[in-house]
């Protein structure tokens, strides 16, 4: 009997993804050398106008092909072809703030090609588009995760996004303007297979980076001290709780409030003179940043994010009279000095009199409740709510693929 080919993966295409992927990754530990060299030669709108020429350029071959080579006749066609450049060059635009990370769009277009060719080999129905968005989504958050291991280099769910997207828009050109001819059989039960194990291995991957908080990095690095670096850099992940402060308004936290005034009550001398003499906005954050993190302590990193803030947005305020940054100032003030009084009197940290009159009556200027982020923490659940979540996905997604399955195989 002949082997059906579609049973089997082509490896040479999986190599080509693998090398793809290794690519990206390989630019990680470069990327700021890279951004700063091409922000000082020719200027940073250079990685928007490269997104353009590379979209642009695809754009024009394909519609060389649609029209002289594939012969191409519905419109249809076209108009989603259009559609989709036109995604990737709005979505490039809308990142002109950070242009370089608009070179993702393109990196991780890339990548999808190359996944959706190699899953082709093997899964030749609709499932495959979504299949290659799973491949897409891992990669991209392996991506931010090698990233965050990186000095100085953040991990964030707005670049996974980023990520996500390229892949998605892609998807969106495959299946409405290329339409292959190949994806053209009922769903069979090898990509059911393979579609509920890339659910499964995302659920699994995303969970563990949302469970990667400092007090997890703090008990592996203590274990393998090879890793210990990991603490200097800025935290993956961090849950909180997210208090109301009456007559002020909100501000997260990653102490209770029993537990903020507590260690204020009682360690408020532990502090005293510890904060630099020049306590600008700036100096303070760096300090911060080497003595006080939260992998340390929570508590005086929370407290110094909300002076330096504090006194950043008053010297805004008396430079360009803002209005928002008068409220800003304001609120931040009213915070330390109900939540962190003690701290804020044995650190010298106190506004002098002129300040406060400077800011009048800032009261009257409220329009709604002011919210203080101290980081980007999690408030809306908690790990232990996280993983239920997971597993209860997993059980969901393991039950439909085997009922789906079973029908496959009845019919």
């Amino acid at each position: 009997m002949r082997e059906d080919k579609t049973n089997r993966w082509d490896w040479t295409s999986w190599l080509w993804v693998f090398l793809c992927a290794a690519g990206i990754f390989a630019t990680i530990p470069l990327a700021r050398s890279v951004q700063e060299f091409i922000t000082d030669t020719v200027g940073r709108e250079f990685f928007m106008y490269l997104v353009f020429f590379v979209v642009l350029s695809v754009l024009a071959t394909l519609l060389y092909f649609f029209i002289f080579k594939l012969q191409v006749k519905k419109t249809s066609q076209y108009i989603w072809l259009f559609i989709c450049a036109g995604l990737y060059l709005y979505f490039t635009i809308q990142l002109r703030t950070y242009p370089e990370e608009a070179i993702h769009l393109i990196e991780y277009g890339l990548l999808s090609w190359f996944v959706f060719n190699a899953l082709a080999h093997r899964i030749r129905d609709w499932t495959i588009y979504i299949t290659t968005i799973l491949f897409v989504l891992f990669f991209g958050t392996a991506d931010e995760f090698i990233q965050w291991m990186m000095p100085n280099r953040y991990w964030g769910l707005n670049d996974v996004w980023i990520n996500l997207l390229a892949g998605l828009i892609f998807i969106l050109g495959m299946r409405t303007a290329i339409v292959p001819d190949k994806i053209c059989r009922q769903v069979e039960i090898k990509s059911v297979r393979v579609l509920a194990g890339m659910m499964t291995i995302n659920l699994i991957f995303l969970g563990l980076c949302l469970s990667n908080t400092p007090d997890s990095v703090k008990r592996y690095t203590a274990a393998f001290s090879g890793l210990s670096w990991l603490r200097s850099e800025e935290p993956m992940t961090e849950y909180g709780f997210e208090h109301k402060a009456p007559e002020i308004g909100n501000f997260s936290s990653r102490l209770t409030l029993e537990e903020i005034k507590r260690i204020d009550a009682a360690g408020g001398n532990l502090y005293e003179n510890k904060l630099p003499e020049d306590t600008s906005p700036e100096l303070v954050l760096q300090e911060s940043m080497k003595t006080y993190n939260p992998y340390t302590n929570k508590f005086m990193y929370e407290f110094l994010i909300h002076v330096s803030r504090r006194d950043d947005e008053f010297q805004g305020f008396k430079k360009t009279a803002s209005m928002e940054s008068k409220l800003k100032a304001f609120k931040e003030n009213q915070i330390a000095e109900k939540y962190f009084g003690s701290t804020l009197n044995k650190t010298n940290s106190n506004w002098p009199v002129e300040n406060i009159e400077a800011l009048g009556d800032t009261a009257s200027l409220e329009k709604e409740d002011y919210s203080s982020r101290a980081g980007e923490i999690i408030t809306s659940f908690n790990l232990k709510e996280l993983w239920l979540f997971i597993a209860a996905a997993i059980v969901v997604v393991r039950i439909s693929a085997g009922i789906w399955k079973r029908k496959l195989s009845a019919g």
